[in-house]
């Protein structure tokens, strides 16, 4: 099974993990990455110093898709108001996903 890599750039706010996941729910995911931002500031002063010369948090998700399913998942994660970008990203070819037979569903003709 052929499957893609999409990468997610996105804002994080109160319920982004949430609402990622509700996207995805009806399609096949493989895997899922989110790299949640680090808090630069603790202070009050020193984080309404900071947003005014910093530009806005941004953070990551990489989803691994089936091919299949890649229109309509880029489409459904567009369609968030916490993303920026979804961009395709092929799966190194070292990634085959190997089926419950132990066969790798490209190969062919599975093992006798």
């Amino acid at each position: 099974m052929e499957h893609i890599r999409l990468t997610v750039t996105l804002r994080p706010g109160r319920g982004t993990l949430a609402r990622l996941a509700a996207t995805l729910n009806h399609h096949q995911v493989l895997d899922f990455a989110y790299t949640a931002p680090a808090e630069a500031a603790t202070s009050a002063e020193a984080s309404a110093s900071l947003a005014a010369t910093a530009p806005a948090r941004v953070t990551t998700a990489v989803v691994r898709v089936p091919r299949a399913h890649v229109p309509r998942a880029q489409q459904k994660l567009r369609m968030l108001v916490d993303v920026l970008d979804v961009a395709l990203d092929p799966a190194p070819p070292g990634a085959a996903v190997t089926a419950p037979g132990g066969h790798t569903p490209s190969a062919g003709t599975p093992p006798r």
